[in-house]
């Protein structure tokens, strides 16, 4: 458990909607092509109706700044079956990476090894007072794309498991690379910023309104959104 899913919720009843086609999405949707258990596969892309209006203003806004760039989304909403498929996948592949012979069944064998996880993939709790920040409709992974809908290097990529995936991480890296990594970044999050989404500590992709994240950062006594 996170520290601000002590936040309570009162959860406000905005819909679940689907996001416009005046967004560019990764194709095909990565977690749906690894086999997760989506039951609408024709309408995956989905947010709350609050969610989506600020995040048309900050397309919009994106392309006052920068016409040649534009959001590129990558994941949206997550069914909690989607997130337990995807958490489970993440803790067999750090096993994996760390050499140990492992199924998902031996998870609270390895505690450290499912904390690790944990610091980029929410635990999958059914329990109502802890939903995972995706599966509540308020948070999206999301990137920049170039005037061809390519995907632009951001330094890491995303869902990578390690420092780099940090905001933050190529602050005092003088060089070009880092340099250019690190002003993306920036803009990614000031725009987001700017119509009051917050950030994921762990993950420069990551962004919600409404959540529990949302409301731990911006100091609020609960959040608006639970798990739908």
């Amino acid at each position: 458990m996170k520290i601000w899913n002590e936040i309570p919720i009162k959860e406000n009843k905005d819909k679940l909607i689907s996001i416009p086609s005046c967004f560019k999405f990764i194709s095909p949707h990565p977690y749906y092509d690894l086999g997760a258990p989506y039951k609408e596969k024709k309408s995956i892309w989905k947010l709350r109706e609050e969610v989506v209006k600020r995040l048309i203003k900050v397309n919009d806004f994106l392309k006052l700044k920068n016409n040649s760039l534009s959001l590129l989304i990558y994941d949206s909403w997550r069914p909690i079956e989607v997130q337990k498929f995807m958490f489970n996948r993440a803790f067999i592949l750090e096993c994996e990476r760390l050499d140990i012979d492992a199924s998902e069944k031996d998870m609270e064998r390895y505690p450290i090894v499912k904390k690790n996880v944990e610091k980029f993939w929410a635990y999958p709790s059914f329990d109502d007072r802890y939903p995972p920040p995706h599966s509540t409709g308020g948070a999206l992974d999301i990137t920049l794309a170039d005037k061809y809908g390519n995907i632009i290097n951001m330094g890491s990529n995303i869902d990578q498991m390690d420092d780099k995936s940090k905001p933050d991480f190529y602050n005092n890296i003088d060089n070009v690379d880092a340099i250019i990594w690190n002003d993306r970044r920036k803009l990614l999050k000031e725009i987001m910023i700017k119509f009051e989404f917050v950030q994921h500590p762990n993950e420069w992709w990551h962004f919600s309104y409404g959540d529990q994240l949302w409301a731990w950062k911006n100091k609020k006594t609960y959040a608006l959104y639970g798990k739908i």
